[in-house]
């Protein structure tokens, strides 16, 4: 039976790598070795990221047991990541794991899983090889930059000046106003022109002014609901969209009908990270339609799904039986394609 292979996000997540982890695998654990090939020219990765029609063969010392026992894992670097996340549309990788030297030997299928970032998603990251050798370290401690140290200069405290109480500067008295009764009449008149004055202002404070009309708010469209649409895809780049569609978070049925629209109009890479997105977040109804993309009993060929390949249709079959194993349909496609 094939071997299972998935390609995870490590935990916390750092771009650049990623925990390969291997199921259904009878060899040994130690000094294991592994190529991968593309399918649509059958090159093989080799080390630094490149393509050749000659098998390479990354080396592992040691696979080791994940905590539920029913696997194998080992971290991988760049060499391997961003290879598997630059794939195009219709890119299919196959897995070949063996015992180094004579020995047990197993095939199967490998694909990027949720969430996987590149290498240059977070700068510089140094890989986990040692030219093609393989390790398995801790997960990566966080660099911390050395800062140069600070130093203040001495600063004397300023000293206060004692205050200094200004000498008192003599005043004249006023001098005395003659009365008069001119001067009287006048004020007593400024005094009612000025209480006239304060009546009015009173008087128009308290009459209410027209209120001004309210403004009808428009509504404006959330960046959500405009995220998955069709503009949105012919507009912004591939994975931009892609990333904003899943964070909307659309039903199956509106996800189905958006993957229709990316074929429809031909945008494969679109239609094949929405797909594998869901399917492998445990989307059943997903999972199901993209396993049969790839099935030769359900393929109706496209653009972007022009062959079956009974290898990845078992993939997805698979996935859907690690979520609900008593799945009559997938179990028996699962079946069938495995003979």
């Amino acid at each position: 039976m094939p071997i299972r292979v998935d390609l995870l996000a490590l935990e916390p997540n750092v771009p650049g790598r990623a925990c390969l982890t291997v199921k259904k695998w009878t060899g040994a654990e130690e000094q294991l070795e592994f190529s991968i090939q593309r399918n649509q020219d059958s090159f093989y990765l080799q080390e630094g990221q490149v393509w050749s029609n000659n098998p390479f063969w990354f080396q592992v010392s040691r696979f080791d047991v994940a905590a539920s026992g029913e696997a194998l894992e080992a971290q991988v670097g760049p060499e391997v990541v961003d290879p598997l996340l630059e794939g195009g549309a219709n890119s299919q990788f196959r897995i070949e794991l063996r015992e180094q030297g004579p020995g047990h030997t197993d095939v199967g299928v490998v694909r990027p899983g949720v969430g996987l970032l590149p290498s240059t998603a977070g700068g510089e990251t140094r890989s986990t090889y040692g030219a093609a050798q393989l390790s398995t370290p801790k997960a990566p401690e966080p660099e911390i930059p050395e800062l140069p140290e600070l130093v203040l200069p001495d600063l004397e405290a300023p000293v206060e000046p004692e205050p200094v109480t200004p000498e008192p500067v003599y005043t004249p008295p006023p001098a005395p106003v003659k009365k008069s009764n001119k001067g009287l009449i006048g004020l007593i008149i400024a005094v009612l022109l000025l209480l006239a004055a304060a009546a009015g202002f009173w008087w128009m404070k308290r009459t209410p002014e027209p209120a001004a009309p309210a403004v009808a708010a428009t509504p404006t469209a959330s960046a959500d609901a405009e995220a998955c649409t069709l503009e949105s895809m012919n507009s912004v780049p591939e994975l931009t969209f892609v990333q904003t569609c899943i964070k909307a978070a659309p039903d199956s049925a509106k996800l189905l009908e958006i993957i229709n629209q990316a074929k429809a109009g031909k945008h494969c890479g679109v239609a094949q990270r929405l797909y594998a997105n869901r399917a492998q977040a445990g989307d059943a109804l997903i999972a199901n339609a993209y396993a049969h993309e790839y099935d030769p009993k359900y393929l109706k060929a496209s653009d972007c799904f022009p062959t079956a390949d009974n290898a990845t249709a078992a993939y997805w079959y698979e996935t859907i039986l690690a979520q609900d194993p008593n799945n009559a349909e997938a179990k028996q496609r699962f079946e069938e394609l495995q003979k």
